[in-house]
């Protein structure tokens, strides 16, 4: 009985002893030995940023969008105020009428396509600039072409393009309006008898600056090789066709601000060869 119970209590001390060594061990195990750390292949690591970056793409592309369908739509920028410049023979309350189908529309919506269609028939018209003025104004810059003669008929006045189209008539009543303008007057049975006649001298017109049509009266032509402009004060400038016309818009500018003798006293300055201007 003695011997039994010294081997057990032996082999119950062998056990623990055993198993203390074991958890011992793993507990080493733990702290002194880690899985080895494999680097990343190249290729996984650059895919992994192309997805990242991707995705920050779509999610920026998302957020503009939604911004710009926003304000694409917003009641907040609705178009209320035209402000219209430069125009002239387009008069403002004729411009406001007719750009009047804008208002409302929200301003990202408004082209410059838009404004054009809108004043397309009025014939002054060559181009226009428009400029959003947020949040609810727009403003409509419109380029002329510059009247360079006019005709009347009956009680009208119908101003002229180089091209020889008629951009502006003048009612009776808006006669005052058509005052100031460099336009010499052509006779109505030139503008309506022959009409290559009538374009040759819109087109010489034209071709003169600014300030020698201020100095103009009229504008008569038998032919297109006949063209004649009746100065202010007398003079006939006998221009001949329209060819080298700005050759021949030199010399007369070059004459009109002259003090010589001879230009002054003439009644005719002939400039239809421009290169030998003659006087008489």
């Amino acid at each position: 009985m003695r011997l039994r119970f010294r081997r057990t209590a032996a082999l119950d001390q062998d056990r623990e002893t055993t198993e203390a060594v074991a958890a011992q061990g793993a507990s080493g195990e733990d702290q002194n030995e880690t899985p080895l750390d494999f680097p990343e292949p190249a290729a996984v690591t650059s895919r992994r940023r192309r997805r990242r970056a991707a995705l920050a793409a779509l999610i920026t592309l998302a957020v503009l969008l939604g911004l710009v369908a926003m304000l694409y739509f917003s009641p907040l920028l609705a178009l209320r105020t035209i402000t219209v410049e430069d125009n002239d023979l387009l008069t403002g309350d004729r411009a406001q009428e007719l750009l009047e189908p804008l208002r409302g529309t929200p301003l990202p919506q408004v082209s410059e396509a838009d404004v054009s269609m809108l004043l397309q028939d009025e014939l002054a018209v060559a181009e226009v600039v428009v400029a959003a003025k947020l949040p609810e104004g727009l403003q409509v810059r419109v380029i002329e072409h510059p009247p360079v003669a006019e005709v009347h008929v009956g009680e009208e006045i119908h101003f002229y393009s180089q091209e020889g189209e008629v951009i502006r008539v003048f009612e009776d009543w808006e006669r005052p309006d058509a005052q100031g303008y460099a336009t010499p007057e052509i006779s109505a049975e030139a503008a309506l008898q022959n009409e290559s006649v009538f374009k040759t001298i819109v087109s010489v017109l034209g071709q003169l600056p600014e300030g020698a049509r201020d100095e103009l009266d009229s504008a008569t032509a038998e032919s297109r090789d006949s063209v004649q402009l009746q100065l202010a004060d007398g003079r006939t400038v006998v221009w001949g066709s329209d060819d080298r016309g700005a050759e021949k818009a030199a010399v007369l500018e070059a004459i009109l601000s002259s003090e010589a003798e001879d230009f002054g006293s003439a009644d005719v300055l002939d400039i239809s060869t421009p290169s030998a201007p003659v006087t008489r």
